[in-house]
């Protein structure tokens, strides 16, 4: 009889175990959807289409450039710079309209989609 109860109490507790690892995953998973969802939006596209889809979606919204490294204009490598704000203000398949304010300026500038390597979203 006490061996029973030895062996049922090691199956308590390892079912007590079982239950607190499963509702820890469960918290995790929770947190890494929340996380997911705070960045969505984040785009390193792979292909044109997609680049125009994600600046069609995010008219009006500041984002982050990247640039291709055979992108060698001046003016571009300093819109990347994380000091300005970029703001989509338009997007076609073929093209980018960018609204770029920095401390001294504001200007809008043309972007080919294919001199984009990636956009993402900036948050607040």
């Amino acid at each position: 009889m006490d061996g029973l109860v030895y062996v049922a109490l090691v199956f308590g507790l390892m079912g007590v175990m079982a239950f607190c690892s499963q509702s820890e995953l469960k918290k995790r998973i929770k947190r890494l959807e929340d996380e997911l969802a705070s960045t969505k939006g984040s785009s390193y596209a792979i292909s044109k289409e997609s680049l125009y889809k994600f600046a069609k979606e995010n008219i009006g919204q500041q984002v982050k450039i990247s640039f291709k490294e055979d992108c060698w204009d001046s003016d571009v490598i300093s819109y990347s710079n994380p000091k300005g704000k970029n703001v989509i203000l338009d997007a076609d398949e073929n093209w980018i309209l960018v609204e770029i304010t920095t401390p001294k300026k504001t200007l809008q500038k043309i972007f080919r989609i294919d001199s984009i390597d990636g956009l993402t979203l900036v948050k607040g």
